[in-house]
């Protein structure tokens, strides 16, 4: 009889293919470095994961360099606390409630670099880096001011038809935050299904990052990510860390799991058109509260003598 061949898996393979990779949300911030860009997911005012931006405030990182599709409160706060130095995306703004007040002044004072993108260009950016190409090429900007102000724009010729188009620069982040519905420990991060279609650039984001944190809704057994396999829109290979952090997103919406809070987004609105209003709206939803925890308790979102993740 034939003997069979053994064959031999490199020490380790299965431990390192199933780490967990569940962690609190100061320890996932403390991955962040001074000076990186970091890639921010969510839309307007949704969806974007808030309980990590606050702990960036509290850790007080500087010199940070922010992208994203479309933001809002996750940017105006960081741009506010002082964390960050330069701003690329398509739109930072807090919707019905008006501007972005600290981003604002940040920009009328020279204080902050901003590269400006229409939405499609934004989006194409991360695509790129998701893909692993230097640029995506597209029609979306030509004729535009953007071709004079963005840097990570240029023109150039299809080698095809000989058409002129617009060469979108790849992102390529240092580390995207995002925030989703559920996860396992493991990192296999998943969105409800019937939010994916406007949930798409977040899967980009992620994808075009050396690192990537996850601050979900909560963290649920292998088990169950198996049986909703087709929900998994990021891989255990592409995450880095995951926060359970119910409400992470507040006080922007969570698709289909809770609305925004308009009272808690009018009163950061209300508070940060002034930098001494910023300040104390930061000292009690941020430094005074300590953690994801303590700002469930201050906002009635939990009571205070209730566990909460992260």
């Amino acid at each position: 009889m034939m003997a069979r061949a053994v064959v031999s898996r490199p020490a380790g393979r299965e431990d390192l293919l199933r780490r967990e990779k569940l962690v609190d949300a100061a320890t996932a911030v403390a991955m962040i470095r001074d000076g990186d860009t970091v890639a921010i997911g969510g839309h307007s005012l949704r969806r974007h994961p808030m309980a990590l931006v606050r702990e960036i405030v509290r850790q007080g990182r500087r010199g940070l360099r922010l992208q994203g599709w479309n933001n809002g409160i996750d940017v105006d706060i960081l741009v506010g606390a002082g964390c960050a130095t330069s701003v690329e995306t398509a739109y930072v703004g807090l919707l019905f409630l008006g501007l972005a007040p600290s981003f604002r002044r940040a920009c009328e004072r020279g204080a902050l670099r901003v590269i400006e993108h229409s939405e499609t260009t934004a989006l194409d950016m991360f695509r790129a880096g998701a893909m692993g190409a230097p640029f995506l090429p597209t029609r979306a900007p030509l004729g535009t001011d953007l071709m004079h102000t963005n840097p990570h724009l240029t023109r150039l010729q299809c080698p095809f038809t000989g058409e002129p188009l617009a060469a979108v620069r790849a992102a390529r982040p240092d580390v995207a935050i995002i925030h989703a519905h559920r996860a396992d420990r493991f990192g296999n991060v998943q969105l409800d299904a019937h939010q994916w279609t406007d949930n798409t650039a977040d899967i980009a984001i992620a994808k075009a990052a050396r690192r990537v944190i996850a601050s979900v809704e909560c963290v649920v057994e292998d088990n169950e990510i198996c049986a909703s396999a087709q929900l998994t829109v990021l891989p255990r290979p592409f995450v880095t860390a995951v926060v359970e952090a119910p409400y992470g997103a507040h006080p922007c919406a969570c698709d289909a799991r809770y609305s925004w809070d308009v009272e808690e987004l009018r009163r950061y609105a209300d508070a940060s058109r002034s930098e001494e209003g910023l300040a104390a709206y930061l000292r009690d939803r941020v430094f005074a509260a300590g953690d994801h925890r303590g700002y469930l308790a201050r906002t009635g979102l939990m009571p205070a003598g209730q566990v909460a993740t992260g």
